[in-house]
């Protein structure tokens, strides 16, 4: 077999060395060789550096081309100029044929055809992975690629949570029972989940019943009598692992391994990828104190939901929230205890809503919960709740409020009673809001017509 590599440095001279002392490949020349070393290594096998990448590109009975210069413009130029019949491998995939070289002492034409097979293979799951929308979607995509490279019947990815040290399921497939419905765990010394972290390669477990210390109920439970499980890394950070499964005991081949050692660096990218931009998503839509939604998001959602409401003739209420004297607060105790104070009655609304309200912090000490398919009578018995539940929490230094304890005033409009435009049902509840204020704060108000005229 003819091969070119193109590119290529000083720390590639063992990749030479292996590929020059396969019988069955030929090395035609070398490109672009960054250190005199590879220079002279080359000498010493007769290969040949002079030739540029044109020229060494047109002879026709190149069957390998052996991509090592990382650059996506070069790769493009050599698949340009390359002729027809020649494959084109990356650094990885070279490394691995090196490895299966060097376990194997031979290779083969089937063999050079079935690692062009994987790289493309995982070339469509690069492919697969930046085009996937979210975490959920990146792993099960490498799960999938996973389960079918390894031939095994189950197969799962865990995203490790560093703050809470507890892994979490993010993708399964093939399992029946309660491995099938664990969310996360904690890492408990001693533990499989430890053991594999604790290591620099795939964890490769014949038969578990060698490894009683690492069976846990819901393995037995499941029946798994063999795995892989391949620890994910990025920067010497942990980020995860990549598990297959099967129900039999069973001799993993050293290909399997491999694959799986090579997917795990894709995946350990891709998982990061995912989880920043859904955390750069969910700054744009939070609020960095409370961890609400913020105005952006409310006005958004609120649109939405008003248009949903119109559609299947459903009520909408809105409240909004607005703390009584809290600039008497913040001046008397200061403005970190302030956004203590914040925080605390974030969570109070969190705890007291419904899976299907929409809390943001509408702006300063205001905060709005949107409240679909709630007409108000509902929405007035919800933000009487909220009015009671903070009047009896104990926030820190509430002695030091006029009344005696930190409160709130609401003020509440719905649709379809009150408009079916968002801004006016803001501007509505924002009124009756004011009443309740002016009411005596502590309490709560409903948007009449009557509100307007009182409050001119």
């Amino acid at each position: 077999m003819n091969v070119v590599v193109i590119g290529g440095g000083k720390k590639d001279i063992p990749l030479f060395e292996t590929l020059a002392e396969a019988l069955s490949i030929r090395i035609l020349g070398i490109i672009h060789p960054d250190d005199a070393a590879v220079s002279d290594i080359a000498g010493e096998m007769d290969i040949s550096t002079g030739c540029t990448l044109d020229n060494l590109l047109r002879r026709p009975d190149i069957d390998l081309i052996i991509d090592l210069s990382g650059s996506k413009d070069v790769n493009k130029r050599v698949r340009k100029l390359k002729p027809a019949r020649a494959k084109v491998i990356n650094r990885s995939i070279t490394r691995l044929l090196c490895q299966l070289l060097q376990d194997e002492g031979r290779v083969t034409y089937n063999l050079i055809d079935e690692l062009t097979r994987e790289h493309k293979s995982l070339y469509e799951i690069g492919l697969s992975l930046s085009s996937a929308r979210n975490l959920s979607e990146v792993a099960k995509v490498i799960v999938q690629h996973a389960t079918e490279f390894t031939n095994t019947p189950a197969g799962s990815l865990a995203v490790y949570d560093e703050e809470n040290n507890e892994m979490s399921i993010v993708a399964s497939v093939g399992f029946k029972t309660a491995l099938a419905r664990q969310k996360s765990w904690k890492l408990r010394e001693g533990g499989l989940t430890s053991y594999i972290l604790k290591q620099n390669r795939p964890v490769v477990i014949s038969n578990i019943s060698n490894h009683p210390e690492f069976i846990n109920k819901q393995l037995a439970k499941e029946g798994i009598k063999s795995l892989i499980a391949c620890p994910l890394f990025l920067d010497n950070k942990v980020v995860g692992i990549i598990y297959v499964d099967d129900y039999k005991v069973r001799e993993f081949k050293a290909r399997d391994i491999s694959v799986l050692s090579l997917l795990s660096t894709y995946a350990a990218v891709a998982i990061e990828k995912a989880k920043l931009l859904e955390e750069t998503k969910r700054l744009a839509l939070t609020d960095d104190l409370t961890s609400l939604y913020n105005y952006r998001y409310f006005i958004r959602q609120f649109t939405v939901e008003i248009s949903r409401a119109v559609r299947y003739g459903a009520p909408l209420s809105l409240i909004i929230v607005d703390i009584d004297h809290f600039k008497v607060y913040n001046d008397t105790n200061g403005h970190l205890k302030g956004n203590i104070i914040l925080k605390q009655l974030a969570n109070i609304l969190k705890d007291e809503s419904r899976a299907s309200d929409i809390i943001a912090r509408y702006g300063g000490e205001e905060f709005t919960i949107l409240c679909p398919n709630t007409d108000k009578t509902h929405a007035l018995r919800l933000a009487e709740r909220f009015r009671q539940k903070v009047e009896e929490y104990r926030f820190p230094d509430a002695y030091s409020q006029p009344s005696g304890c930190i409160t709130i005033s609401a003020g509440v409009a719905s649709y379809p009673e009150d408009s079916n435009k968002p801004l006016e049902i803001i501007d509505k509840a924002d009124l009756a809001l004011y009443m309740a204020k002016r009411m005596g704060r502590n309490r709560v108000c409903a948007y009449i017509e009557e509100t307007r005229r009182a409050a001119l």
